[in-house]
C-alpha cells in the first residue's frame, strides 16, 4: 500500500509539473509569435518549436532521428491544436536516411483546451501526446513543439538528446554530416531562432 500511495505521489508531482510547465510555455509566447516563427525554429531553454513541412534533427550515442510535421491546425491559444507527424530513425551509425533499415512512423497530436475547476484541471488534462522517433518518445506540449527530454522522464534536464534544424521538406534531401547543421542539447539559459531560409538540408 506504501508503495502504491509513493507512485500516485509520483504521479501527481509530474502531472502538475508539465502541466506548469505547459501554462508557462503558452504564458510567454502569447498567441502572436506563433504567426511570427512560423518560417523559424525556437529552440530554447526545454523545448523546440518546428515550423511546418520542414524536419527536425534528433541525434544521441550515434542513433539519429527525423521528425517533420505537417497540417498544423491552431485553435487560437498558443499551444492547442492538432498535427500530424511524420518521423524517421536510423540506429545503425551510418546517419543515413536513404538505407532500407530506417524505420518510419506516422502519428496524429491534439491538444485540447485545460477543462475542470482548478486544481483538478492537473488530472484530468493529464496525458500530454508523445511523438514518437524509432526508440525514442517527446512529450509534445504544442502541435509543433517538443520538450527536449524523454517522454518518460521524471524531471527536467540533460539526456543527451541533441537537435538541429533544418531546411530539408523530403527525407531524402537530408544530410546529417552537413558541417553547417548547428546542434543544440537542453540548456536552462538557452534561447535561439534559426530562420528556416539560413538552414542547411
Amino acid at each position: 500500500m506504501k508503495r502504491y500511495f509513493q507512485t500516485m505521489f509520483g504521479w501527481i508531482v509530474t502531472v502538475a509539473f508539465l502541466t506548469g510547465l505547459a501554462f508557462a510555455q503558452s504564458a510567454s509566447a502569447g498567441s502572436e509569435p506563433w504567426r511570427i516563427y512560423e518560417k523559424d525554429f525556437v529552440i530554447g531553454a526545454s523545448s523546440v518549436l518546428v515550423p511546418e513541412g520542414v524536419f527536425l534533427l534528433i541525434r544521441k550515442d550515434g542513433r539519429i532521428g527525423a521528425v517533420r510535421f505537417t497540417n498544423i491546425e491552431r485553435r487560437g491559444e498558443a499551444c492547442i491544436g492538432r498535427a500530424s507527424y511524420d518521423s524517421y530513425f536510423q540506429a545503425d551509425g551510418s546517419g543515413s536516411f536513404k538505407a532500407t533499415n530506417v524505420r518510419k512512423r506516422t502519428g496524429r497530436i491534439n491538444l485540447k483546451p485545460p477543462r475542470g475547476p482548478g486544481k483538478l484541471s492537473l488530472l484530468v488534462n493529464f496525458g500530454y501526446p508523445k511523438v514518437r522517433i524509432g526508440d525514442w518518445a517527446f512529450t509534445a506540449y504544442c502541435p509543433n513543439g517538443i520538450y527536449e527530454w524523454p517522454h518518460s522522464a521524471m524531471s527536467q534536464k540533460d539526456y543527451g538528446f541533441e537537435f538541429a534544424g533544418t531546411s530539408a521538406r523530403e527525407v531524402e534531401e537530408i544530410d546529417t554530416s552537413d558541417k553547417r547543421l548547428r546542434w543544440f542539447r537542453y540548456d536552462p539559459n538557452n534561447k535561439v531562432i534559426l530562420p528556416i531560409s539560413d538552414l542547411p538540408k
